[in-house]
């Protein structure tokens, strides 16, 4: 206690002081715990540390103890009168965290990259959760894990600094400002089908190293084009898998995000390496690689937990493995780990106690199932925003063929029911699985094919290429109409606001099928359906069309120049909204996305077939089509909008009516 009294007496850093009097709170805790409900010590403690309160200087005001500040410590902790002094020194320890928490970051920011050792202090920032998701998150951090031996902003390390080399980086401190925030989507990739893509040198039952993907330029191509793919929907930060490139490649990705509208992190996989040791030895290692925009060098993260099935990773871990934490000015605490490093308990607590709430996880996994339990601890204790990009989407073994469809992505959010899910998908193809930070809304995105600029689309009165337009089309031009300036009308007076939706045809093996977004979850118009894109017409459109391909480019970012016009359909009436909506119909036979999908009404795009697979003559009830709208995550199925499903209703009616006497309406 003498120690202690002197140390206080001349300590000028609050920081300091703090981590002088939780050392007190620790070495008593059991003291602390039993008189820390007592009414009668608890009103002295008041009274001691309000005659404090008043020598402080207001909170952000001041950056240093000086020497009033010091006095006033040092008498209320000699004052106690038959208070245990460690009451005393929990309750001053509270009041420094107040008003000089200001002052934690710039002190542990000069020691960066900084590594605690047991009783050292360590950050506790917290992002204002209510800035970032509107879903109502369990409680702050620092409410569910307060401990009486920590404040609200500081914590004393523990034994987990010892089983691990714990080091929080601040050299992404301003970098990485804002990098999360209501509007954020985080993407995981997924290039690869199955293993038979990967060269496994000891096969499912050797050691094997390296592992590493069979056409480097092919993954490439397919990587590239997914970030492409989950950049245009909004993601700006973007993890791949476990060993889904190799070290050239993972390099190459550097240039992802020095582009403006490419991410503003980028995970970029994982590789076997082997580097030197000495001159007469080497080490194989497993090492993540990650970009950041504005940041000239990778954050680097190696795996300490070689993988025993289905492949037996050759590789041979540093004996005190590192766990670097790169801290953020708005709270964030970023942090990677490699697929069964996640698994590891003690991996896990370490993390939690650091404070890490941002984890980015690269895998290679035939099951994701494990990995639920260590993300839903770290969302629930740090209300951790946790990504695994898993990869390939089938696993198979030599003897007995296909074992298994494992999860493509597991994804944690402080908003969701259970804490973590995981993303299922019926087709193990190449995708993106996408987090909108503000709703937890989780989708999936099937490759699509590349983008391109095709010529710009030719007016109807234009002679089409012989064969490029399906014999169909004919007959929907006879049951439409060219728009002229203004919607069509008898001249009435109609009391409903004009609007108008795009009806975009395309053409596929199974015959037409319609290009349809899927509507947020939290919206208050059609939430979770599946509508035409459109809206209202305004002063600044010339009419239906204009504004339905307004809309369209504005919701998916469409190409106007991509799509062909057909005409306009007879507009519905919607009493309750007040409009009077124009479908228009048009034709591509590959619409080019060339913006961004608004994800804050979008969250995903779905090629819906307008007539049955088997005959696309045959009529169906709606429900009959829900099955081409992949659901997530065992989720239900988006229903089709009312008024979307009473046109494709028409649209289906006329298709059918022409197939049936032979192209003759």
């Amino acid at each position: 206690m003498a120690a202690m009294l002197a140390a206080v007496a001349h300590e000028t850093e609050p920081v300091v002081t703090l981590t002088h009097l939780l050392h007190l709170c620790r070495d008593e805790h059991r003291v602390l715990w039993e008189r820390s409900g007592d009414p009668h010590s608890a009103g002295v403690v008041m009274a001691l540390v309000s005659k404090v309160a008043d020598k402080l200087p207001p909170p952000g005001t001041a950056t240093v103890l000086e020497p009033s500040v010091r006095e006033a410590l040092v008498a209320a902790l000699e004052q106690a009168d038959g208070i245990p002094p460690v009451l005393i020194a929990r309750a001053l320890a509270g009041l420094i965290d107040e008003r000089y928490g200001h002052t934690f970051a710039p002190w542990f920011r000069r020691r960066s990259p900084y590594q605690p050792a047991v009783g050292d202090p360590v950050p506790l920032d917290t992002p204002d959760l209510r800035q970032v998701t509107a879903m109502r998150s369990t409680s702050p951090p620092w409410r569910l894990a307060h401990r009486l031996d920590e404040t609200r902003h500081v914590r004393l390390a523990g034994e987990w600094v010892v089983q691990f080399r714990v080091v929080f980086d601040y050299s992404l401190f301003d970098i990485l400002s804002g990098a999360v925030n209501a509007d954020t989507v985080i993407a995981t990739c997924h290039p690869n089908r199955d293993l038979r893509e990967f060269n496994l040198t000891g096969g499912t039952s050797d050691r094997t190293f390296p592992v590493r993907p069979r056409e480097a330029g092919r993954q490439r191509t397919e990587i590239d084009h997914l970030i492409e793919q989950a950049t245009g929907a909004g993601a700006s930060i973007v993890v791949l898998p476990e060993l889904s490139v190799t070290e050239v490649l993972a390099e190459g990705l550097h240039e992802w995000v020095r582009r403006p509208d490419g991410p503003r992190v980028l995970v970029a996989g994982s590789y076997h390496q082997q580097t030197p040791v000495d001159d007469a030895s080497s080490r194989r290692r497993n090492t993540a690689i990650a970009w950041v925009r504005g940041h000239d060098y990778p954050l680097t993260h190696d795996k300490y937990s070689p993988a025993d099935r289905p492949v037996v990773e050759d590789i041979q871990p540093d004996g005190w493995p590192e766990l670097r934490v790169y801290v953020t000015a708005d709270g964030w605490h970023l942090t990677l780990a490699i697929c069964r490093d996640l698994l590891n308990p003690q991996a896990v607590n370490a993390l939690s106690e650091a404070g890490a709430n941002l984890v980015l996880v690269p895998a290679m996994s035939e099951t994701l199932m494990p990995f639920g339990g260590p993300v839903a601890h770290l969302v629930g204790t740090r209300q951790a925003l946790v990504a695994v990009a898993n990869n390939p989407g089938e696993w198979a073994d030599e003897a007995h063929g296909v074992s298994g469809r494992p999860a493509r992505a597991l994804f944690g959010h402080p908003g969701l029911g259970q804490q973590s899910r995981l993303v299922q998908t019926p087709d193990p193809g190449p995708g993106v699985a996408l987090l909108t930070v503000r709703s937890a809304a989780i989708t999936w995105l099937p490759r699509t094919r590349p983008t391109r600029m095709p010529p710009a689309a030719a007016p109807r009165s234009s002679s089409p290429t012989p064969g490029s337009r399906p014999p169909w089309l004919a007959a929907l031009e006879r049951r439409t109409h060219i728009p002229g300036a203004h919607p069509s009308g008898s001249g009435e007076t109609v009391q409903l606001r004009p609007a108008a939706v795009l009806v975009l045809l395309t053409g596929g093996p199974s015959g037409p099928g319609v290009l349809l977004p899927e509507r947020a979850a939290d919206l208050t118009d059609y939430p979770s359906q599946l509508v035409f894109p459109g809206g209202a017409v305004d002063a600044c459109d010339s009419g239906p069309v204009a504004a339905a391909l307004r809309e369209a480019h504005e919701e998916i970012g469409l190409d106007p120049h991509s799509v062909e016009l057909i005409g306009l359909m007879e507009p519905m009436a919607l009493p309750r909204s007040g409009f009077l909506v124009y479908p228009v119909l048009a034709w591509s036979t590959d619409p080019v996305l060339t913006g961004s999908v608004n994800h804050a009404e979008v969250t995903a795009l779905h090629h819906v077939p307008l007539l049955n697979f088997a005959d696309w003559g045959a009529l169906g009830d709606v429900s009959r089509f829900h099955g081409s709208t992949p659901a997530v995550d065992g989720a239900e199925p988006a229903s089709l909008g009312r008024m979307t499903a009473a046109v494709m209703d028409q649209l289906r009616g006329i298709l059918s009516h022409t197939k049936s006497t032979g192209g003759r309406s």
